[in-house]
């Protein structure tokens, strides 16, 4: 922690008990939780589902839904209790003296409204004496301190029309609009990429040391705990386990809950400096077009040639300018039979677009996409190329990719039909998947908003191997969830390409992932392949310049 940080706490939450009461009875979520935030300093939450770090968060910004109640403490901010104020009080302080960065930013932007429609709104809701044209010129200079292109076009652009980790550099601008005393930042680069990630928070720090805002780190990402935060509290269930400062938490903890949280974090392993210096006096950095085709050795299962995406202009003006926007280039992919294969790229590099393609959830204007052997029109949506069936894909929230209106069990036996398996297997075979996976087959009466983060993604991937798919593309299949369940969803996924024969496109920010599970990896750039190769020569060869900025993103710690 900085030594200029003030000695009086601008927050202070002391001995917090919170109950949800319900039909079914009362449930401590909260107990005897006490902690302060000073002046000028990131405090990082850490802990895994439902420890109630998000719970706790909401209770300082005022936001705990109905159902809530406070039985024990009190939240003191610049002195005066939170406790028992009306919806006035609150609109005096929340968005003004105290913001939000929330995980989810498709919840947290209007899809009716252009991004630079909400910074202005915003804006002009939490600054007094500021002019419509003052707030434009503010919103276009938010949008480029977070790292949107070309800021001044894309401020016309709707929340649709930009990738998932634009969105939520969206999200952390809007948080910025006012000038708040405290930030609650409840998983702000859970979506980023590391280098973008790595840009957040710098600039996150920045605006710390500038303004001496304070932060309320809420995350699961070791990482990025051990890059930003000045100390750090270690929750589980609802209580606080221990809190230090970082270097303490991450060097020497003290609980063994602390410790098995830090053991399940993966490492990046990289070649020493001297090995890299050897291969870049042998090559020039970049694989030939055929090399990158073929660095899987294995039988191809899937073949993608030329594939090219363009998609219509972002937004009315930008449309203006730009009448095409190209998603994809020429870009060719290779995936062995039974391999899992690793797609890495920064945030609008394309990436999700190319699984999309395969998937047949988005058709693509030329290029040739082969299975097994067959060819597939990619420029017919859905099932007129065929493509539904062969493909299936576990999306990045399983919280959206489940119907809220079905059961867990009428959505695995729904995949089952699907797969076209004989009448009446569909409950055995959702029996014993459920048991494959470690989930209680009484999960199968609950609805997805019943389920944690890690249950849901677990119903995901089985729903993905029922529907007896040739391969799967996971699609960011692990960014939501804290790293003990993350560990737990990697292993599950290399035993069932495994067991079930099947072949994966994983695409990924996270490279420790990648390196921990795919045999050859892609690495896309402005929707081109920039890199690819084995994963050995990605880590320890590549002397590609871009490749080597990603790797260098890492954070420190956590490389070896």
């Amino acid at each position: 922690m900085r030594e200029d940080i003030c000695q009086e706490p601008l927050l202070v939450v002391n001995n917090l008990t919170l109950k949800h009461r319900a039909m079914a009875g009362s449930t401590t979520i909260l107990r005897d939780v006490s902690l302060n935030l000073q002046r000028g300093e990131i405090l990082g939450l850490i802990g895994e589902s439902g420890a109630g770090k998000s719970t706790l968060g909401n209770a300082i910004l005022g936001l705990l839904p109905p159902g809530f109640e406070r039985t024990a403490g009190a939240i003191l901010f610049d002195g005066k209790a939170l406790d028992g104020m009306d919806e006035r009080q609150w609109d005096a302080i929340r968005g003004r003296r105290i913001s939000a960065i929330f995980q989810d930013h498709t919840a947290s932007l209007d899809p009716l409204m252009t991004v630079g429609a909400q910074l202005e709104e915003t804006i002009l809701a939490t600054n007094e004496n500021v002019s419509r044209q003052d707030a434009r010129t503010r919103g276009v200079e938010l949008l480029r301190r977070v790292g949107i292109p070309e800021p001044r076009e894309r401020y016309h652009s709707y929340p649709h029309q930009f990738s998932g980790g634009q969105r939520q550099r969206v999200v952390i601008a809007i948080a910025l609009a006012g000038t708040p005393d405290i930030i609650v930042a409840d998983e702000p680069t859970s979506a980023l990429d590391a280098t973008v990630q790595k840009q957040i928070l710098r600039l996150l720090r920045q605006l710390v040391n500038e303004t001496q805002v304070s932060v309320i780190l809420v995350t699961h990402d070791m990482g990025v705990i051990s890059e930003i935060a000045d100390r750090v509290v270690v929750m589980k269930h609802g209580e606080v386990v221990e809190q230090d400062v970082t270097s303490a938490i991450l060097d020497t903890p003290r609980e063994e809950y602390t410790r098995s949280l830090l053991a399940a974090v993966p490492r990046l392993r990289i070649s020493a400096s001297e090995d890299r210096k050897e291969a870049a006096e042998n090559s020039d950095g970049r694989p030939s077009r055929d090399e990158m085709i073929e660095s899987d050795a294995t039988a191809p299962i899937l073949l993608a040639q030329d594939i090219t995406k363009t998609f219509a202009g972002q937004g009315l003006r930008w449309f203006r300018k730009n009448a095409r926007k190209s998603a994809l280039r020429d870009v060719s992919v290779r995936l062995g039979r039974g391999a899992i294969t690793g797609i890495v790229g920064e945030s609008g590099s394309g990436k999700s677009t190319i699984g999309r393609i395969i998937a047949g959830l988005e058709t693509a204007g030329e290029g040739k996409l082969e299975i097994d052997g067959t060819s597939f029109d990619i420029s017919l949506p859905g099932r007129r190329s065929g493509l539904l069936g062969q493909v299936q894909m576990i999306f990045q929230d399983p919280a959206v990719s489940l119907n809220p209106r079905m059961s867990v069990g009428e959505t695995l036996q729904e995949s089952v039909r699907f797969g076209s398996r004989q009448p009446g297997d569909e409950k055995p075979n959702v029996a014993v998947m459920m048991d494959r996976l470690g989930l209680p087959r009484s999960l199968l009466t609950r609805y997805p908003h019943q389920l944690s983060g890690g249950q849901k993604q677990r119903i995901c991937i089985a729903r993905a191997l029922l529907a007896s798919p040739q391969i799967i593309v996971a699609d960011e299949p692990t960014s939501a969830l804290d790293v003990s369940v993350q560990a737990e969803i990697v292993k599950l996924l290399k035993e069932s390409v495994v067991e079930q024969g099947v072949s994966m496109l994983f695409i990924s920010h996270d490279l420790a992932l990648v390196q921990e599970l795919c045999s050859s990896i892609y690495i896309f750039k402005e929707g081109r392949v920039e890199d690819a190769g084995p994963a050995e020569f990605i880590f320890s060869h590549s002397q590609n310049p871009y490749t080597r900025s990603l790797i260098d993103a890492r954070p420190r710690r956590f490389t070896r």
